[in-house]
């Protein structure tokens, strides 16, 4: 399955500019995405720094998932650090998205929104438009104060998501945190200037189930 270079392009740039990725993290990140790549890919590969992990993957990113890659990586190496996925794989599974909206030039249109369920509706219409998703992966409900989230059909990090499962890596609340719910998340942030949490409420991946609501 094809990747997104796009979306490798930012998920590095965030890694790169992030004061919290620490040497020793940054070490266990390029390990676990390079054993990702040769487990998942059968692709082999070196990099010592997270500007030549960004180059190898960048490379494969046409022909793999190599963002999938880059997700695993970074909650196991935090998992592996830490003891569990934690701050700093929720921090980067907000900015990233947050990155890839700027690129992408759709924040002014989301900064418009009347609620979050209107934010989040804009956005996944964008995605949809741009070919970066399929109307049918994803259903918006609303709620008060709150989205319920429905995942279908593909999911960009559930091959990741299905391995730290299996690997037993979990966030302190023992669930394996979802990147895709985190991104929604993100954006909410960003487009709204209010903070938002999710909470999955079943676990099935690719046709997971949660929600986002504010932080008081």
């Amino acid at each position: 399955m094809p990747g997104n270079p796009r979306i490798v392009k930012v998920q590095l740039d965030t890694l790169k500019n992030d004061p919290l990725i620490l040497p020793a993290y940054a070490r266990l990140i390029i390990k676990y995405v390079l054993d990702y790549v040769a487990r998942k890919f059968g692709v082999s590969g070196a990099a010592e720094t997270l500007e030549e992990l960004e180059e190898l993957l960048l490379k494969i990113a046409e022909e793999y998932p190599a963002e999938e890659a880059v997700a695993y990586g970074i909650y196991k190496g935090e998992s592996m650090l830490a003891g569990a996925v934690g701050t700093i794989a929720r921090r980067f599974g907000k900015e990233a998205p947050k990155k890839l909206a700027h690129t992408l030039g759709v924040m002014e249109t989301l900064k418009g929104s009347e609620s979050l369920y209107d934010c989040l509706s804009r956005y996944k219409a964008f995605l949809t438009e741009i070919g970066f998703m399929r109307d049918e992966d994803l259903t918006l409900e609303d709620s008060v104060h709150e989205v319920f989230i429905k995942l279908h059909g593909q999911c960009t990090y559930v091959n990741a998501c299905t391995q730290l499962h299996q690997e037993g890596v979990y966030n302190v609340f023992g669930s394996v945190p979802c990147g895709r719910f985190l991104a929604f998340a993100g954006i909410a942030d960003a487009a709204l200037n209010k903070k938002y949490d999710v909470k999955i409420t079943k676990y099935n991946p690719p046709n997971c189930e949660g929600k986002i609501f504010e932080i008081p």
